[in-house]
């Protein structure tokens, strides 16, 4: 009768003992490729492994050897099951951009919509680390700004291999992770630059004011009046000159509001507020556009030396 003391049977002691529900790689892809940031994230933290134990680390997250996998700020921790009867707990460690610099980078994307645009709608695109590069500081890991510590022994192990690909994966489908391993939680440093955006763009006297084209709509005859020649522009269209961007309070109706009484992840109103930017940006650079149309349809100016001059073929 053939047992499961048998040697056919027995575990190998070099195999890795299974993980009941570890956490393990969704993707099945031979291949594993990443998205911005998580890629390049996981390139710094692994460039100074060995081909062995990249291997085997990755071989570890798919077969789900990981019971525990925590993120907090600039720190990495995990519980890996290896081939011991305990697992190994291990730490990956970031050296936190500073309180001075996070305040650097917020004032500075403060200044711009386009950023808290893109980081609220989860779009964490190469461009978000420019002013990181401005403050002094990058958005990815330096290699060697990275600490790794693991029971087993050894610093740049297979098991902190594991760790790191679930960590580039989970990173892939929430990029703000990101700013969470670089030391501020990445909801808490949406909500500063929110708060930080409404700042910079307060202190202008003025709100929307009625548009000269507008107010004019005032002096117009009845529509019973006019229904002969509705359709017909008028005199006064060859003389409308759409008037230039006027300054003013910038989110006045979301101010007057207040703060709305919903829970979220978010800060409604500085959501709101960046959609609002993102749509007056767009609108600015739309006429912009139209200026360079109208300039360059223009009829050349008149020969000012000698203005009885006529054109000539």
């Amino acid at each position: 009768m053939i047992t499961s003391r048998d040697e056919g049977f027995r575990r190998r002691e070099d195999t890795p003992r299974k993980v009941r529900n570890g956490i393990r790689l969704r993707s099945k892809d031979e291949e594993i490729v990443f998205n911005w940031p998580a890629g390049p994230w996981l390139e710094a933290v692994l460039s100074d492994f060995d081909d062995a134990a990249r291997s085997e680390g990755l071989e570890f997250a798919r077969k789900g050897q990981t019971i525990l996998l925590n993120v907090e700020p600039a720190r990495i921790t995990a519980t890996v099951q290896d081939v011991a009867a305990r697992p190994h707990e291990l730490r990956i460690e970031f050296d936190p951009i500073s309180r001075d610099g996070w305040d650097e980078i917020v004032n500075s994307m403060a200044r711009e919509a386009r950023y808290t645009a893109k980081l609220v709608s989860g779009d964490v695109s190469p461009e978000i680390a420019e002013p990181f590069a401005a403050a002094g500081v990058t958005l990815l890991p330096d290699p060697a700004q990275i600490r790794f510590a693991c029971n087993c022994g050894q610093q740049k192990c297979r098991h902190a291999v594991t760790a790191a690909y679930l960590m580039a994966e989970r990173m892939d489908g929430d990029p703000l992770l990101i700013l969470t391993l670089r030391g501020l939680f990445g909801p808490r440093f949406l909500e500063r630059l929110q708060e930080a955006r409404l700042l910079a763009t307060s202190g202008v006297s003025r709100a929307h004011p009625i548009p000269g084209a507008a107010a004019s709509v005032r002096g117009l005859p009845a529509m019973e009046e006019s229904l002969e020649t509705f359709w017909s522009p008028g005199p006064g269209l060859d003389a409308f000159k759409r008037e230039r961007r006027i300054e003013h309070a910038p989110q006045a109706l979301l101010r007057r509001l207040g703060n709305a009484p919903l829970d979220g992840r978010f800060p409604l109103v500085g959501l709101l507020a960046s959609i609002y930017d993102s749509v007056a940006d767009a609108a600015r650079a739309r006429l912009t556009e139209l200026d360079d149309v109208a300039m360059a349809a223009a009829p050349p100016p008149p020969d000012i030396d000698n203005p009885d001059a006529e054109e000539t073929d």
